[in-house]
C-alpha cells in the first residue's frame, strides 16, 4: 500500500458557477478528470473521490476510481471531509485532502507534498495567498479531528496550530474555480508523461 491515500473532494454545489463546475472543460477534459489525473499520476489507485451534488453525472467520469457520496454534503466541506476520512481503510497511514476545483495543482505539487511527508511523517499543507490551506496531508493520529466537521471552511482553519506542520509554497493552489470567468485565468498545460510509481526507486526514502 502507498504511504498516503488521497480524498478528492468533489461534493460541492457549484452555486456561483451556475451549473456543475466539475463538468466544465479544462484542457479538453471535464474538470473532475483533470484534477483526478494529477492525483492518479502520484498515488495510482490510492484515491477516494467524495461526491455529493450531481453525483450521478460525475460517477461515469471516474473510471475505476473508488467513490462515495457524502450524505450531508449540503452542510459544507467539513462534513464531506469527515465522511471521507471515516471511510478510509483501517491500514491507511495518512490522507491527502485535495479539492477537485483547484485547477492549478499539478502532479509535481502532489509529489512534493508526499516527498515532504515521507521525510518526517509530520502534516504537510500548501501555502498560498499569504495563508495556509488545502491540499494538505494529515497523518493517522489526526484522523479523529478530521472526522469532526469544520463547517464550510474545512480543515484549513486549524492548520497553523498543528505541531510540526510542514508548509510548501504552492501559488497554483490559489486558483480554484468558482465562476466561469475563473476558467479564463487558467492557461492550458501539457499532459504529464511519467507517473510517481515509474519514478520510484526501491531503497530510496522519497518518491521522485
Amino acid at each position: 500500500m502507498a504511504p498516503v491515500t488521497a480524498l478528492l473532494m468533489a461534493a460541492g454545489q457549484s452555486t456561483r458557477f451556475g451549473s456543475n463546475k466539475l463538468l466544465s472543460r479544462v484542457n479538453g477534459h471535464p474538470l473532475i478528470q483533470h484534477s483526478l489525473s494529477a492525483l492518479k499520476a502520484v498515488l495510482g489507485h490510492q484515491i477516494l473521490v467524495v461526491l455529493g451534488h450531481d453525483a450521478e453525472h460525475l460517477i461515469p467520469l471516474l473510471g475505476d476510481t473508488p467513490f462515495l457520496i457524502a450524505p450531508e454534503y449540503q452542510k459544507g466541506l467539513g462534513h464531506s471531509i469527515a465522511t471521507g476520512v471515516s471511510a478510509l481503510a483501517a491500514d491507511t497511514n495518512a490522507v491527502l485532502i485535495a479539492l477537485a476545483d483547484q485547477v492549478g495543482i499539478t502532479e509535481q505539487n502532489y509529489c512534493a507534498m508526499v516527498d515532504r511527508y515521507l521525510t518526517d511523517g509530520h502534516p504537510v499543507c500548501a501555502r498560498y495567498n499569504n495563508g495556509l490551506g488545502i491540499p494538505a496531508i494529515f497523518p493517522k493520529p489526526l484522523f479523529p479531528r478530521l472526522m469532526m466537521p469544520f463547517g464550510d471552511k474545512g480543515a484549513g482553519v486549524w492548520l497553523a496550530a498543528l505541531p510540526g506542520l510542514n508548509k510548501i509554497e504552492m501559488p497554483g493552489a490559489a486558483l480554484d474555480i468558482d465562476t466561469p470567468d475563473d476558467l479564463l485565468r487558467f492557461p492550458p498545460t501539457p499532459p504529464q508523461s511519467r507517473t510517481l510509481v515509474s519514478r520510484f526507486q526501491p531503497g530510496r526514502k522519497l518518491w521522485r
